[in-house]
């Protein structure tokens, strides 16, 4: 009988569970932090920031934000140029003029969109634009706007070091239930860490040059805002489209509520949104800084610990 207490009483391989449990913590604070790195590494821009930059046009300041936000941009362009009517039918063939002024995306959507034969949807447009749209991010990409698209091998490597710390705990954990051992705490630290895998494996569509270019442009252009109600028709197709740009869909409502309506119809996502997927509206996606340290009270007390 006194052989079986001792067996229970005995510390989960020969080491105590508060002293586990507080190297645990360190190993998870170390992984976290691994991970953390390795996300403001994948953010960072792959060229030297110059400290001159060329212009982006309105279609490439929308694809900071989304794929349908430069298509915004070019559609309030050609509309406030009267080059598309209301329906987004073209009106006419583009002059020289209009190929001098206008950048080479909004001469691809002009079109693209044709004379309208069927009516005009979101889904079927971007289809059309696919591989234009491919070409606008390669450039902002190559430029160090936006990343490079993750695969999800690269994106699984970014959380291995948290998941070598859950496996150790989980090891730990059986080992401590299998002896009675309280375990509470060490429970609670592996939950927390994976809870941690998803926010860390969200993709991000801009680098932080691209945020922080995004912040300059929308502060320096905070006038075009469709809240302020703009007059579009005095700034010019050009400023127009760079309201688009920058605030979504509510500039080309301004410009013209039916054209609006009409690229939005048969939507497969919410205009600008903030989607995770980077060839969708992908902006956003929140930052993955959590505290990680899930139950730092050193002290074990009585209760749960390490196993």
């Amino acid at each position: 009988m006194s052989a079986v207490n001792n067996y229970y009483s005995a510390d989960t391989w020969g080491i105590p569970s508060q002293t586990f449990l507080q190297w645990y913590l360190v190993a998870a604070a170390v992984a976290i932090g691994l991970s953390l790195y390795s996300r403001m590494t994948a953010r960072r821009s792959p060229v030297v920031v110059d400290s001159v930059r060329r212009p982006l046009t309105p279609p490439e300041i929308g694809a900071l934000t989304s794929d349908y936000q430069a298509v915004l941009a070019s559609m309030a362009i050609l509309r406030s140029a009267e080059l598309i009517s209301t329906e987004g039918k073209t009106k006419q063939a583009l002059s020289a003029e209009d190929k001098s002024r206008l950048d080479w995306f909004t001469r691809t959507v002009h079109k693209r969109l044709g004379n309208g034969k069927v009516p005009l949807r979101q889904v079927r447009l971007m289809g059309r634009l696919n591989v234009a749209l491919a070409q606008l991010r390669t450039t902002l990409i190559d430029e160090g706007y936006l990343q490079r698209p993750q695969d999800g091998l690269t994106a699984a490597f970014r959380t291995v070091p948290i998941l070598a710390v859950i496996g150790l705990g989980v090891v730990r954990l059986v080992a401590g239930i299998a002896v009675g051992k309280p375990v509470g705490f060490l429970l609670l630290t592996i939950i927390v860490l994976a809870l941690m895998i998803p926010l860390l494996r969200i993709k991000r569509r801009r680098t932080a040059l691209g945020d922080s270019e995004l912040r300059r442009l929308k502060h320096e252009n905070s006038y075009l805002s469709p809240k302020l109600r703009p007059a579009y028709s005095s700034y010019g197709p050009s400023l127009a489209g760079l309201s688009a740009a920058l605030f979504g869909s509510g500039a080309l409502v301004l410009i013209d509520p039916a054209l609006a309506g009409a690229v939005a119809a048969g939507a497969a996502y919410s205009p600008g949104g903030g989607g995770s997927s980077y060839y969708s509206c992908g902006s956003s996606s929140g930052s993955s800084g959590s505290d990680g340290g899930g139950g730092s009270g050193s002290s074990c007390g009585g209760g749960g610990c390490g196993g």
